[in-house]
């Protein structure tokens, strides 16, 4: 037996074992709810548990993060459909609800996989599986996700933004210890752009670090040019697959800039043939600021 009522959303809490992250509940990321609410009201009602002892709340949330959100921003009242259910029964009926949801990321549900069996809920996978009618696999890759990597997960603006296909591919690739590194080294590199790039051009570019098998091989000593006197113009640094022009930010002008892109641009488009490397006239060392020393 259920029955939907109204009430204070500041007397609901989300239960300890709900599949949201929470820190991506916000302002923000609910905007297109918020409005919806606003227009229409709240259309489908969270669903929750009575609370027994509780000085604070009276209601449990199984689900409903999201619209317990918007009712606390906008200060109205939350709709909640009311039962009594175990606890294995409260996973059943989250996880039914929210696998329809296009808002509940599959990096979520592996990390509530993962949190089930961490915890005791639930004795292993196959467990996990048969309570929630689903393949014994698909908990599995779901799994998977979840042991991603902090820093890699970090490169996107969302964790998500990954889709499951994304994330096992990228799972993959952190097998290999070389390809490995390579990926971490590019996350960390994505995490610190500002903003982020789309969440596209970010697993297109950890999938590209991890095609790379060898590590990356830097020389000792970048080769320094300097002019008649001696004094250090830029320094020509050999890369895996690209030779960069490290150039101090301070001393190169926007026309000076302007002047290198046109001679390199005109130097490659004069070879004969097409070229293997690419130059990074950097402007990696301009645009992101780095200095080299003398």
């Amino acid at each position: 037996m259920s029955t939907v009522v109204s009430m204070s959303p500041f007397e609901c809490k989300m239960w300890e074992m709900h599949d949201r992250i929470t820190t991506h509940v916000t302002e923000e990321t609910c905007r297109s709810e918020i409005e919806s609410v606003r227009k229409h009201g709240q259309l489908l009602p969270a669903l929750g548990r009575p609370l027994k002892n509780d000085p604070r709340y009276k209601v449990e949330l199984i689900y409903g993060a999201r619209r317990l959100f918007v009712a606390r921003h906008l200060n109205i009242q939350l709709l909640v459909e009311l039962r009594q259910l175990s606890d294995v029964e409260a996973f059943i009926a989250m996880d039914a609800e929210n696998r329809v949801r296009k808002d509940i990321s599959p990096y979520e549900r592996g990390l509530c996989y993962a949190r089930w069996l961490r915890e005791g809920h639930f004795k292993s996978q196959d467990d996990i599986a048969r309570a929630l009618r689903i393949s014994a696999s698909q908990v599995s890759r779901l799994l998977k996700l979840a042991r991603l990597p902090a820093v890699v997960v970090d490169a996107f603006q969302s964790p998500t933004e990954i889709f499951e296909g994304w994330g096992i591919e990228i799972a993959d690739g952190l097998g290999d210890p070389d390809k490995r590194t390579c990926v971490i080294r590019t996350a960390r590199s994505i995490a610190r752009q500002v903003p982020r790039p789309p969440a596209r051009e970010v697993y297109r570019s950890l999938m590209s670090a991890s095609s790379n098998r060898r590590k990356v091989k830097r020389s000792a000593h970048d080769e320094v040019v300097t002019d008649a006197s001696g004094k250090p113009l830029f320094r020509i640094r050999q890369q895996t697959h690209s030779i960069a022009l490290l150039i101090r930010h301070n001393t190169l002008t926007s026309a000076a800039l302007e002047e290198i892109r046109r001679q390199v641009a005109d130097i490659l488009a004069r070879r004969a043939e097409p070229a293997h490397s690419v130059v990074d006239c950097g402007l990696k060392g301009y645009q992101r600021g780095r200095e080299y020393t003398s």
